[in-house]
């Protein structure tokens, strides 16, 4: 019997929630996943982010997988983007894969690229966030 190698565990912490509530003016960067259901005025950068129906974004916003419900003014930039039949988009989208669904509003341009998080607007240097984990 043959057996795999053991997956590498890669510990899976709670999304981090900007709740209805809340109006945030700044940058969020996380290297986890993000759920706004707030208002964002600012650029926002992480693994999986989810736009809730209500949420409301202005600034970029940039990660791996990008799920958006509710309404965004600004650049998008994701490995994979859902556009669902709520959303509402101003702005110019930059993906390896797309899917739009119907109901979906998007207003800007579309392309297609092999590394769409290359131009984004906050950057993830490794080597900054090491020397900062050894600083603490």
């Amino acid at each position: 019997m043959k057996t795999s190698p053991p997956e590498k565990s890669r510990s899976k912490s709670a999304p981090s929630i900007l709740s209805h509530d809340m109006h945030v003016v700044g940058k969020i960067f996380s290297t986890g996943d993000i759920q706004i259901e707030g208002r964002l005025d600012g650029d926002l950068r992480s693994h999986a982010v989810t736009i809730g129906e209500k949420a409301v974004v202005s600034g970029e916003v940039a990660g791996d997988t990008v799920t958006i419900f509710g309404k965004v003014t600004g650049t998008i930039r994701a490995r994979q983007i859902y556009l669902c039949a709520t959303s509402k988009v101003n702005g110019d989208v930059f993906n390896e894969a797309l899917a739009i669904e119907t109901g979906a509003q998007l207003n800007g341009s579309v392309r297609r690229e092999k590394d769409p998080l290359k131009n984004a607007a906050i950057k993830i240097v490794e080597e900054d966030m090491t020397k900062e984990n050894v600083k603490a």
